[in-house]
């Protein structure tokens, strides 16, 4: 996928540079809240126009997963929720069921197939909601803040995920304001105004975030205990 010369709607300046997605590559899009981030992903999901230039998708198919999970929840149950998108593509219930065994065991919501959506905590109906997208199926995945509810062991769950989606050549985009998750990316997009500031691969961070003036969570923590022991 290419988008050219974009303007995303409702900002003064264009994103400035052409993008391309690429097959297999994982992407995160950093920048601070109202920046564009989930602008450019509703752009390229289809939802909404961009004030000018022109997104070259071909034949490839996007799913995204909303920032607010409990904003594309269709069914009550969670195996039903799972279950939905692979019985929407045709697919038979031997093959559907066995599909959601394995998204489940990848993301460690085994234990929650036989929930009511309506019991489980944000973090795990963000777990099941990236489960259902991720089954839902296309060629362009893109993630709008998926782990902005999840504790770090369940952030690498996520990304042991999207690292074997990748595998299987999909690409896949998320949105972030955790700078460390570059470690867990190809690329890296610095989002700022509805204008991409830098691209760069996830190898040159994070010494490329000091001229972007991006700190890492890691290092903020670090100052921060440096303060009391003080």
């Amino acid at each position: 996928m290419i988008i050219r010369n974009a303007h995303l709607s409702h900002f003064t300046s264009p994103l400035g540079v052409n993008l391309e997605i690429k097959s297999g590559e994982s992407i995160l899009l950093l920048g601070n809240s109202g920046c564009g981030k989930t602008s450019l992903l509703k752009a390229i999901a289809g939802f909404s126009d961009l004030q000018a230039g022109e997104i070259e998708a071909g034949d490839k198919r996007v799913a995204m997963l909303l920032q607010n999970p409990f904003h594309q929840i269709i069914m009550q149950l969670v195996h039903d929720e799972l279950y939905f998108p692979l019985k929407n593509a045709g697919k038979s219930k031997e093959e559907s069921e066995s599909e959601v065994t394995k998204i489940a065991s990848l993301l460690h919501i085994e234990h929650l197939l036989d929930r009511d959506i309506s019991t489980l905590s944000f973090g795990e109906t963000q777990l099941v909601m990236i489960a259902a997208t991720c089954l839902t199926e296309a060629d362009i995945y893109l993630m709008d803040e998926p782990t902005s509810h999840l504790d770090p062991p369940k952030i690498m769950i996520f990304y042991s995920c999207m690292k074997e989606m990748a595998k299987r050549g999909k690409s896949i985009c998320i949105t972030s304001q955790s700078p460390d998750e570059y470690c867990f990316n190809d690329t890296v997009w610095i989002m700022d105004d509805g204008v991409i500031k830098g691209r760069f691969s996830a190898n040159e961070c994070p010494e490329v975030f000091e001229r972007y003036h991006i700190v890492l969570d890691s290092t903020l923590v670090n100052m921060r205990l440096k303060e009391i022991a003080q």
